[in-house]
Parts: structure tokens; sequence; C-alpha cells
């Protein structure tokens, strides 16, 4: 069964979007690789800036789900160094995807920062992210792998940094460094709050 017009356009505009870019993506191209018709793509979306907001938040479901993955299976914070390890590397080194990096991080830098509607979506996607991490961070407490001083959100948003600056350096660089490093770098972060 062929999705809905509305599902169509929103995977186009997820793909081109992180393919082209906002602003190389034209809402004609749109319309044509979904195969809706002009109206029913501004019954769904009145406008490209709606349908970019759309695409933020899809997005922002897409990474939300692949963190949650990633700490489900780490029970430790050692496990979750391997499971982040496995899991970067799968995306750069597939066959099977066109993999830029964080597709958040890419949109995010193609507007004015503080660009509303825009920013708006991109930080509630961070407050999302900094949300799980804390939540597992403190399970790592709970069961002594980590200081009981930790602090869960300084530790969340240090190693969603790395995470992020890593994958940005590497698109710029394409130097693999960037992420070899990012495992080492991890570590020693959590070595610093690990229970002595």
């Amino acid at each position: 069964m062929k999705p809905s017009p509305k599902l169509r356009i929103l995977e186009i505009a997820k793909n081109r979007f992180y393919r082209q870019g906002y602003y190389h993506t034209g809402i004609n191209q749109i319309i044509k690789e979904s195969e809706t018709a002009k109206a029913s793509f501004y019954d769904h979306f009145p406008s490209k800036q709606s349908l970019g907001v759309n695409v933020i938040r899809a997005y922002g479901v897409d990474v939300l789900v692949w963190f949650r993955g990633i700490l489900r299976q780490s029970k430790t914070p050692n496990d979750f160094i391997r499971e982040m390890t496995n899991a970067i590397l799968n995306q750069i080194h597939s066959n099977e995807s066109y993999y830029q990096g964080c597709p958040i991080a890419i949109f995010s830098c193609q507007f004015p920062v503080g660009e509303i509607p825009f920013s708006e979506e991109f930080k509630r996607i961070v407050v999302r992210w900094e949300s799980l991490f804390v939540m597992t961070i403190a399970k790592w407490k709970e069961k002594g792998y980590l200081r009981f001083d930790t602090s869960e959100i300084a530790l969340a948003r240090d190693l969603i940094t790395l995470y992020e600056g890593a994958l940005i350096n590497w698109r710029i660089s394409l130097n693999e460094d960037y992420i070899s490093r990012v495992f080492d770098q991890m570590k020693e972060r959590l070595k610093l709050e690990a229970k002595k």
C-alpha cells in the first residue's frame, strides 16, 4: 500500500534536505518526487518553512530513537562506549545509506543562529537528548558505576558535545581519526566520574 501523500512528502523532504540542503531543494522537486499534487502538498504544508519544521521534528525523532537504542543496551558506561562505537562506525561505513553526520547538526547549520521557528525546534530536540542521557547516567550512579556527586546534566552535555563535535569535524575533514579519538575522549570523560 502506498503511503499517504503527507508521509511521501515528508520522506522525500527528509532525504533531499539531508542530501542537497534546505535552500537547494525546491517545493516543485519534492512535489514531483513524492508524486503528489501541488494542492495536496499545500493542504499538508502551507509553506516550505512549515515543511522544514516538520522535517526537523522527524529528524529529531529518528536521532532520539537511535540514541535510545544505544542507551538501552548500555547497562554500564563501558557498554555505552562499545555501543556508541559500533553505532557510529556502522553509520559511516554503511553501503546502504548516504551518511553525512547527524541530520540535526547538518540541518541546523543551514540557518542563522536563533532563526525562528527552526531554532525553537532544534532546542527542543537537544533538551530531549539531554533528558534521555540524564536518565541513563542516573541509573549508572544508582548502580555504583559513577560517583554520587556526578552531575548528570554536565556529563550528558559533554557526551553529546563529544559525539556531535567528532561528527562535524569528520564531515569537514573526512578524517576518521576524529571518529576513533571520540571514543577515547568519552572513555576519559567517563573515567573522571567513575567511582573509585
